[in-house]
Formats: C-alpha cells, sequence, structure tokens
C-alpha cells in the first residue's frame, strides 16, 4: 500500500468523515544527475553563510521568512504549528457547485481520498450523492504547510480531490498583449471544420503515451550497450504563410490518421 500523504477528516458542519489522501499522479521524467565532467564523478552542492563566507552544516540552517528587503524572521516548529492551527487536519467544505463549474486553469495537483476507520459509511453516502447531483465539493485544506482551495469529486469508486490555486495565483489577462486578429475567410472556417470533424471521436487517455521520455531512456540503455543513438531528426515547424492556410489543412486532410486502437476495437474495426 503507498504511503499517505495527508491523514485527517473531511468536514461538513458537524460530520466528520476521515480519510486519507495519496498521491494520484507520479513522474515518470528521467532524473538527471550532474557530474564532474573530469572523472565522472557527481557533484554536490554546499550550504555557505553569505556573510562569514563558509560552508555550514545543515543543523546550522533555521527556517525564516523575508518580511522586506533583506530582513528576515525566524519561525521555529512550534511557531509553524500554532499558525497551522486545527487547519492541519481538515477537507472543510465550503459549498457545493456543478462539477464543469471550475475552470481547468484553477487545478494544481490531485489526490485520491481513501477512507479511514469508522468513515466508511458516511464516505459513501458523499460519494452516492455526488454522483447522483452531478457536483463537486469546494473545500480550503493544509498540506505541507500551504493551505490550499480544493474541489472534491467522483472518479470512479473513489473520491478525488483536485487541489486547487487560488484565484490571487493566476496571473489577469490584462498582464499580456496580444495583436489584433483578422477575422477568418468562410473558406478558411470551412476547411478548418473539415479536420475538425474528420479527427473528432471518442477520447481514450490510453491511446496516448510519453514519447519523448520512452525515445530518452531508449537512448540511454543504447548508449549503456556502447550503441550509437538513433537518429530521429525533424525539421523544425514554420508559420504557414497567412495565404497557404486553406492548402495546409486541405494537406492534413488528406493525411489525417486512422482512428486510434481503442476506437476503432469499440467500433469493431480490425486493426
Amino acid at each position: 500500500m503507498a504511503r499517505a500523504a495527508w491523514q485527517g477528516y473531511v468536514t461538513l458542519g458537524r460530520l466528520a468523515v476521515p480519510v486519507r489522501l495519496y498521491q494520484a499522479v507520479r513522474s515518470r521524467n528521467p532524473r538527471f544527475v550532474q557530474l564532474h565532467e573530469t572523472d565522472g564523478s557527481p557533484v554536490e552542492r554546499e550550504l555557505r553563510c553569505r556573510a562569514e563566507g563558509r560552508p555550514i552544516d545543515s543543523s546550522e540552517v533555521v527556517r525564516a521568512v523575508e518580511y522586506a528587503p533583506g530582513q528576515y524572521i525566524t519561525l521555529t516548529d512550534r511557531e509553524l504549528a500554532v499558525s497551522e492551527s486545527d487547519l492541519m487536519k481538515r477537507i472543510t467544505v465550503r459549498q457545493f457547485c456543478p462539477s464543469d463549474a471550475i475552470a481547468p486553469i484553477y487545478f494544481e495537483r490531485p489526490f485520491y481520498i481513501v477512507p479511514g476507520k469508522g468513515g466508511e459509511r458516511a464516505y459513501a453516502l458523499l460519494r452516492e450523492v455526488l454522483t447522483r447531483l452531478h457536483t463537486v465539493a469546494v473545500a480550503e485544506f493544509v498540506i505541507y504547510r500551504h493551505e490550499h482551495l480544493a474541489m472534491v469529486g467522483v472518479q470512479g469508486d473513489l473520491l478525488l480531490l483536485q487541489q486547487l490555486r487560488f484565484a490571487a495565483d493566476i496571473l489577469p489577462r490584462s498582464s499580456l498583449s496580444t495583436p489584433p486578429l483578422p477575422k477568418p475567410s468562410p473558406v478558411e472556417i470551412e476547411a478548418l471544420s473539415a479536420v475538425v470533424q474528420t479527427l473528432n471521436g471518442p477520447f481514450y487517455i490510453e491511446d496516448y503515451h510519453d514519447v519523448y521520455t520512452e525515445q530518452l531512456q531508449a537512448a540511454v540503455e543504447r548508449k549503456a550497450k556502447g550503441l550509437p543513438p538513433p537518429r530521429r531528426e525533424r525539421p523544425a515547424p514554420q508559420a504557414t504563410p497567412e495565404n497557404q492556410l486553406v492548402e495546409a489543412l486541405q494537406h492534413t486532410l488528406q493525411e489525417s490518421p486512422r482512428p486510434t486502437l481503442q476506437a476503432a476495437r469499440d467500433n469493431g474495426i480490425d486493426g
């Protein structure tokens, strides 16, 4: 069994459901290390005091907050615990809303919610009602010493907590400048619509995989065996000239891929 990332209660008024949170995603990206080029030995980063100009041990390090440029306030574990209070053990439901009411830009990190001992019936009740009403709960909780918003919904036979960003964490649209956009012509709209309709179909996440990581791992394995890496050279994309948009879309339509393997199986098409 995986190790729980958080343990506490989902609370709704006087209702308290003991639960555990488990990471729902993992990183499969290769972990690079830094080596000394001349002898191939891993390099280390040392802690150094700027004022004294000397290396220091991790036991000499304390936490602090910079409250003004160059001015710091140190915080002990006890002081941090007081500031966190009982929020550390609560996923406090504040409201409910339709499952599609929260824009994806606010999604940050998902966690599986598993019921704790004594919370099975209340957990099942919450899952059943959220499923029937097609709704999600909006909650607040603290994890890794940071407070977050959360969306609690149903994923298969489990509840899923989607850690959310606060509105203040999102850069406003006004921070971006974009050029004025011309109005597409009817011919251009028809050409792109034809491509969209051709490629439109059921979405199966299993049909997609991390090609870059797979190719990188294959290159590492080949080099470990003393073999040269495979040559995969693709020309860099270039902006399609405005007078060639329709032509490019027509070529795309002719070269559109067959249905995905999963879609083909579901539709009774032999691969």
